[in-house]
């Protein structure tokens, strides 16, 4: 009989972190294989199939009354259930619609019967900080680390390391961007450049060369999640690539895509639409 469990050591296991289960025998002492602490079992045996025997017959059941709600649904509007367009973030400046919108006969400014649309500001200038990394940071780092599907286990878990086993994990710079924006403003690259080349940021961390560069890209809770994710991911890899390129960092630096989120700031949606540079020394 096989018996289920996980570790709890969060300051210091990889499995723990991950939430992942461990799989004994049912006489193995419960110790987790990785970092030698006790385990929690979370099933096993016969209890653990009359489980999740359940949660099949719920399953089931759930499915059932969600098809017969599409087809009830479907039948009412008259339409393909499910269906619907993408919308990215945001429409880049200066796309204008092309639905044409007819002249009027008084010689008056043509209105479409919206009330105009207010400009958006543009973004904010580059910033310099010194935040250290909260729980909820690292918690959504690691996470999206996980889900990063361009990395070779072998890099994703000293990354996930990286970011797990820091003794200092600061925030030095955070970038904006307009909607649909991916590369550093031209007018803010030296504002960038200069951020990074400042004598705090230069002794603390690029004069030490064991420090670790984690670029965060972000986008606003606009449009669809996939879109979203792509946007911050160029985000990302636009300032790794004016970091390596103009401003002369040769220490480890990496890009993660973040994805829609409103972690940089709940009330205020442009502000979502950042890139921040991350400083961690291992």
């Amino acid at each position: 009989m096989k018996v289920t469990a996980k570790c709890m050591n969060h300051s210091g296991c990889l499995k723990a972190y991950r939430g992942e289960t461990i799989t004994l025998d049912s006489a193995a002492p419960l110790i987790c294989p990785e970092c030698g602490k006790p385990l929690t079992p979370v099933g096993g045996g016969s209890a653990q199939l009359v489980k999740i025997a359940a949660v099949a017959i719920g399953v089931l059941v759930l499915a059932a009354v969600a098809f017969f709600a599409v087809r009830a649904l479907s039948h009412r509007g008259g339409g393909t259930a499910g269906e619907a367009t993408p919308v990215p973030e945001a429409t880049p400046p200066g796309i204008a619609s092309s639905t044409p919108v007819a002249p009027d006969p008084n010689g008056n400014t043509p209105s479409s019967g919206q009330p105009p649309a207010v400009p958006e500001a543009p973004p904010a200038a580059p910033v310099a900080t010194d935040e250290p990394a909260s729980d909820a940071v690292k918690k959504e780092v690691l996470a999206r680390i996980d889900k990063m599907p361009g990395l070779t286990p072998e890099k994703k878990d000293r990354l996930y390391n990286s970011v797990q086993r820091a003794r200092e994990m600061r925030k030095i710079v955070e970038i904006r961007f307009a909607s649909g924006q991916t590369d550093i403003p031209p007018n803010f690259a030296p504002e960038v450049k200069k951020l990074l080349e400042a004598d705090e940021v230069q002794k603390k961390f690029r004069d030490d060369l064991t420090a670790v560069f984690v670029v965060l890209g972000f986008a606003d809770s606009k449009g669809n999640e996939q879109s979203n994710l792509k946007v911050s991911e160029a985000r990302a890899k636009s300032v790794v690539k004016f970091m390596e390129n103009n401003c002369g960092v040769k220490n480890v630096t990496h890009d993660v895509a973040m994805g829609s989120t409103s972690l940089v700031d709940k009330n205020n949606t442009a502000k979502n639409r950042v890139a921040e540079i991350w400083a961690v020394l291992p």
